[in-house]
């Protein structure tokens, strides 16, 4: 229906509706404030909302194609956005979201796009079988991330800014130093694509998901693999370490989400009957509020 909404984590009451897009709603995200939430869709931009009411407050146009993820920088003054076009952009969120900079130089779709904890820097990863960190101010290019050998979907910084880690349709992820792009060592053990990486709240932790059905969890600092989080039947999209950084959920392609301790990979909780098709929810920072995009 083109729209994204916005709940009241705790009991499922809508609070809002996010409409003017005119297409799909690919992804969503608040600002680390909570106050805001961006939006990139399929009709080629992206927007920012009021989250408390819904009330649209900027449209980010000039992509030429799908937009295919957008975030806040972590003070909120700037927004990054990750289209199919082959380029992120970088936006002014403070005034009007006015466009700062395009960050070009992929050969192929730009999958996402993040800021840095600090903001100073972007990373992005494309299909091109790259990821790149670009100087969030200007655009420019600092260095590439080449090893991959087929598409890098996702990337992420770690909590203190000094790595970066990759997941690839190549069966891997790989953790990068952020400073000179060199690699650090690579996460071998999937049986199948990459789907998702993501830090633990203290870095020290890395977990994976992808096509193969089973999460990983992995020591950030050497890349040995600590724990297998077994019992998804389908492709896992999503894996995130809750804020205490002792559990992990996971969402997949069964229809189920999953809790699990993290530290041994002990299945906690078991969320049955989603059958309605959501991409990946955001929680607000206070998380008192999800909101979702969903296909249909």
């Amino acid at each position: 229906d083109h729209t994204a909404r916005v709940w009241n984590a705790a009991s499922g009451r809508l609070l809002a509706v996010l409409e003017g897009h005119t297409d799909l709603v690919l992804q969503a995200a608040f600002s680390s404030d909570g106050q805001r939430i961006v939006t990139a869709s399929a009709d080629h931009t992206a927007r920012v909302w009021n989250a408390a009411n819904g009330q649209l407050l900027a449209r980010l146009e000039g992509h030429t194609d799908l937009v295919l993820q957008a975030a806040f920088s972590p003070d909120g003054q700037r927004v990054v956005t990750a289209s199919a076009d082959g380029t992120a952009r970088a936006w002014n969120a403070a005034i009007n979201c006015q466009f700062l900079a395009a960050l070009e130089g992929h050969t192929d779709i730009v999958n996402q796009a993040v800021f840095s904890p600090d903001g100073q820097r972007i990373v992005t990863a494309s299909f091109d079988h790259t990821a790149r960190v670009w100087k969030a101010a200007n655009g420019q290019l600092l260095f590439k991330l080449e090893g991959h050998t087929d598409k890098v979907l996702q990337t992420a910084f770690s909590p203190d800014g000094q790595r970066v880690v990759t997941a690839s349709l190549d069966h891997t992820a790989r953790v990068w130093n952020a400073a000179n792009g060199q690699l650090l060592f690579k996460l071998e053990g999937h049986a199948d694509a990459v789907l998702q990486a993501a830090f633990s709240p203290d870095g020290q932790r890395i977990v994976t998901c992808g096509a193969d059905n089973t999460p990983r969890v992995w020591n950030a600092a050497n890349g040995q693999l600590l724990a297998k989080l077994e019992g998804h039947t389908s492709s896992v999209w999503q894996a995130a370490f809750l804020p205490d950084g002792q559990r992990i959920v996971t969402a997949g392609g069964d229809n189920t989400a999953r809790v699990w301790n993290a530290a041994n990979g002990q299945l906690l909780v078991k969320l049955e009957g989603h059958a309605d098709v959501f991409l990946p929810a955001a929680f607000s920072p206070d998380g008192q509020r999800i909101v979702t995009a969903r296909m249909e």
